[in-house]
């Protein structure tokens, strides 16, 4: 295996993500993490690529070719689009910038939230 997709939202979060990393890291194979969903998870993502060493490591990087990379779906998602002010939008040079702020370094915007909250069901 070249190249391993861990989807954070799925293998259990950013502890999980860090033990894949390293088993990864140790066999040779590159990270590159499945995002398809909320702009959460997008932000989350971001910000674990942010810290990934350059596979294969070299002082001298050489951009997509050793450099983090994230899967970043550019067609239309409203969940993706609309759940964060602001949002995040991949810029002319190909790159998606980290958040930055406290936590995630995303604001949600709560009206957006509200509509695509599942109606929470009652105990019988």
């Amino acid at each position: 295996m070249d190249v391993a997709q861990p989807d954070m939202c799925v293998c259990g979060g950013f502890s999980e993500w860090q033990k894949i990393v390293a088993i990864a890291s140790v066999h040779g194979v590159q990270i590159i993490p499945h995002v398809w969903g909320s702009g959460i998870a997008l932000a989350a993502a971001l910000h674990a690529i942010a810290a990934l060493p350059l596979m294969p490591h070299t002082a001298n990087p050489v951009p997509l070719q050793n450099e983090p990379v994230v899967e970043f779906d550019r067609n239309p998602n409203p969940l993706r689009d609309e759940l964060l002010r602001g949002g995040l939008a991949m810029g002319k040079d190909g790159r998606v910038p980290v958040p930055q702020g406290p936590g995630l370094g995303i604001e949600i915007n709560e009206e957006a939230l509200r509509r695509y909250a599942a109606p929470l069901r009652q105990k019988e």
